[in-house]
């Protein structure tokens, strides 16, 4: 009767427990449909209609490009999550990087337009930023808060910034698997030169060379991080964390970013 009581007790709380889960999960889940259009609303709200006018804009709009017209424009915006850590945000509606749009050739290179708006780290810091700090992502669907296509631009960890550069040589033009993974989840990579990145978006890339990765486009986090190989060329590790519900894997990839740059606190840069 006893032992019968205890198994009664555990099956409580067990409901109780995967009760209380889904509760959280669903407020959670609410959450983020409430406010999934935050960043579209402030960019085409604000940002856009500002700019039009030559206005002054809410102050994280930092930079508004609408050339050669809206539908090919961005935004650069200041996400107020640490110093130094900014967004490249279409002008445009784009859900995200499983969006048709991005797999067209016409549509703008949004993360070389990211990546030629870091300079912005170095003037929120008043320092000189180099190349090889600096790293862009985007996250899956599943690890998203915000339903419009935004690309965060920020330092990469010193400890992953370390743990690739330890590995750099293995890598080439084949997708291939990152050496014990980055944060506990999974990571494919391959090298791109200057001209390959410039003539292709990564969102293409991915989708073109990856199998099964244009179907399932949602599942992937990007990032891309810069290095520099034996020669001294400047060259980029393009990465992607596919969504693994199993090991609680989201797609995430904004874990491999630093908002701080501690990586200026350590490493002596030539101006």
């Amino acid at each position: 009767m006893k032992k019968r009581k205890t198994r009664l007790n555990w099956v409580v709380c067990l409901i109780v427990f995967i009760g209380a889960v889904a509760i959280s999960l669903a407020a959670l889940w609410g959450w983020r449909y409430i406010h999934s259009d935050e960043l579209w609303n402030i960019v085409n709200g604000e940002c856009v209609p500002h700019a039009k006018v030559q206005e002054n804009a809410n102050a994280s709009c930092v930079s508004v490009v609408l050339t050669p017209d809206e539908e090919h424009g961005y935004t650069v915006f200041k996400d107020r999550k640490g110093p130094l850590h900014f967004l490249l945000i279409p002008t445009v509606k784009i859900e995200g990087l499983e969006s048709p749009v991005l797999q067209q050739p016409e549509t703008t290179h949004y993360f070389l337009k990211a990546w030629q708006a870091r300079g912005y780290l170095a003037q929120a810091s008043d320092r000189p930023v180099a190349r090889n700090m600096v790293s862009l992502t985007v996250n899956s669907a599943y690890a998203r808060s915000q339903e419009q296509l935004h690309i965060h631009i920020a330092c990469i960890r010193p400890e992953i910034k370390a743990q690739l550069d330890s590995q750099i040589e293995r890598f080439s033009e084949q997708w291939m698997p990152v050496e014990y993974g980055l944060n506990g989840s999974h990571y494919l990579a391959r090298t791109l030169t200057e001209s390959q990145f410039q003539e292709m978006s990564p969102f293409r890339r991915m989708a073109k060379e990856l199998p099964g990765a244009a179907e399932e486009m949602s599942k992937y986090g990007i990032a891309l991080v810069a290095y520099s190989d034996l020669d001294n060329r400047p060259m980029y590790l393009l990465m992607v964390n596919r969504m693994d519900a199993l090991s609680l894997n989201p797609g995430y990839t904004g874990d491999i970013q630093d908002y701080q740059c501690d990586l200026l606190k350590t490493t002596r840069v030539l101006g």
